[in-house]
């Protein structure tokens, strides 16, 4: 063997012997381990090397986070706040100052039992949660702490004036203000109608809070101020006798507990002038009107049931006519009395003009007799029953 083959011998067994010993290291390497790289990649396939260098390794993360992990958390389900809690001590109920001031009632809506007014009103309490360094007072909006919520009872619809925000002293007083005009149901009973009498109910409550958790007492302010009503009103047709406001439960349904409230009630007296004009004199006038016949010659018969005629007919138009002024209710009442016996009187009248001209078609001086006799007690009689008519009607 020359010394040129001997020598290539040599070197293929030294590069044998370092690969096997690369690879014995390589089996005992552990993860913490730092592999140079050039031994891996002399030991690593080409293409491997490649994909390696395009996409580094990433340290392993922690676990995949579940669906409710992924979801936006809604801040309806935090804890509820300190300040949005009812400020008493546990079993105590919180009292509530209320004053309301009716500054106008426009109508009294008798066909559809409600009235229209306008009414300020202002509710104070405190909550020791909310004392501040001051000086002046904050302002912030009634949602962001405890309230009673008021609302009156019976609002068919309503315009409120202020924003809907709360004043906090730096005592802790809260005081929330508000002014509002619009229509409330009102049962009125009319039966004396339109000599009635009639008590408006305006009642704030606290919706949810009974009257053992929110006890409302009246207000008097600094200057003395407390539920009152403005001196004058625009309501045409009522005036004013009294009022009351004082603290009165609500009572939705037979429940001994009710729920939280004020009320002012305000008496009126509706000013009959109107229909005594419009209605009674015009009727009192067409009923004697269905008299005349009784002071003619009753031989002239067709002038004397052209009259009861058209004072029949005069009173049925004059009942289309004054139809819109008469509340739509189902109860008699007194002017309801009052027409009806009116007409009763005014048909009487046409079926006796209509008696007299047929007992007058013979030649018999006994009937003649008697119908003269007839119209004779009928001049007298006639006035009483119109008498009696507005007596049953307006004052019994």
């Amino acid at each position: 063997m020359t010394d040129t083959n001997l020598l290539r011998f040599f070197a293929s067994v030294g590069l044998l012997v370092s690969i096997l010993s690369v690879s014995g290291s390589a089996q005992g390497i552990s993860p913490d381990t730092t592999v140079p790289d050039n031994i891996l990649k002399q030991s690593a396939p080409p293409a491997l090397i490649t994909a390696q260098a395009d996409s580094p390794l990433k340290a392993p993360g922690p676990a995949e986070a579940t669906d409710s992990d992924r979801l936006p958390k809604s801040s309806l389900v935090e804890e509820p706040k300190p300040e949005l809690k009812r400020p008493s001590s546990p079993g105590e109920a919180t009292e509530v100052q209320i004053m309301i001031y009716v500054i106008d009632i426009d109508e009294i809506n008798s066909a559809d039992q409600s009235f229209a007014s306008s009414v300020y009103y202002e509710a104070r309490w405190n909550n020791p949660l909310l004392l501040h360094q001051g000086p002046g007072p904050l302002h912030v909006d009634l949602t962001k702490i405890w309230n009673p919520r008021l609302t009156i009872v019976g609002q068919q619809n309503a315009w409120k004036s202020y924003p809907e925000t709360a004043e906090i002293l730096p005592d802790g007083t809260v005081i929330y203000r508000q002014k509002v005009w619009g229509h409330f149901s009102q049962p009125l009973n009319l039966r004396d109608f339109p000599f009635d009498r009639q008590e408006l109910s305006l009642q704030l409550v606290s919706p949810g809070m009974t009257e053992n958790q929110v006890v409302m007492v009246p207000l008097v302010d600094q200057l003395g101020r407390t539920s009152k009503l403005a001196r004058r009103f625009s309501l045409p047709d009522f005036d004013i006798l009294s009022f009351q406001a004082k603290a009165a439960p609500y009572y939705p349904d037979q429940r001994p507990i009710g729920v939280a409230g004020f009320e002012m009630k305000i008496q009126v007296a509706r000013q009959p002038d109107y229909y005594i004009l419009k209605v009674i004199l015009p009727l009192c006038m067409i009923v004697i009107m269905s008299w005349l016949p009784r002071w003619l010659n009753p031989e002239q018969s067709g002038t004397n049931i052209g009259i009861s005629t058209s004072a029949f007919l005069t009173l049925v138009a004059y009942l289309f006519a004054i139809t819109v002024l008469l509340p739509r209710i189902s109860y008699i009442t007194r002017i309801d009395r009052f027409i009806m016996l009116s007409t009763l009187t005014v048909f009487s009248g046409l079926i006796q003009t209509v008696t007299n001209t047929y007992l007058l078609k013979g030649e018999s001086i006994h009937k003649k007799r008697l119908v003269a006799r007839m119209d004779f007690w009928s001049r007298s009689l006639y006035p009483l029953i119109l008498v009696a008519v507005i007596v049953i009607s307006f004052v019994l």
